[in-house]
């Protein structure tokens, strides 16, 4: 999911870590090594405007 809705933004994996702010952590939740919890599933809520449970399984 947060890779269709980071496609439809035109935003950038960059715009993501700016949000999370580890560089390693978007790349591991872009890549499917690790989920989105649930404080980072509220940032990704906030910064693209949804509903935070959106992103998480």
């Amino acid at each position: 999911m947060l890779l269709f809705i980071l496609e439809e933004s035109q935003r950038s994996r960059d715009d993501l870590v700016a949000v999370l702010g580890i560089e390693d952590l978007v790349d591991n939740i872009l890549n499917g090594q690790e989920k989105i919890n649930i404080e980072q599933a509220r940032k990704l809520g906030e910064f693209f405007h949804i509903e935070s449970s959106l992103f998480i399984e």
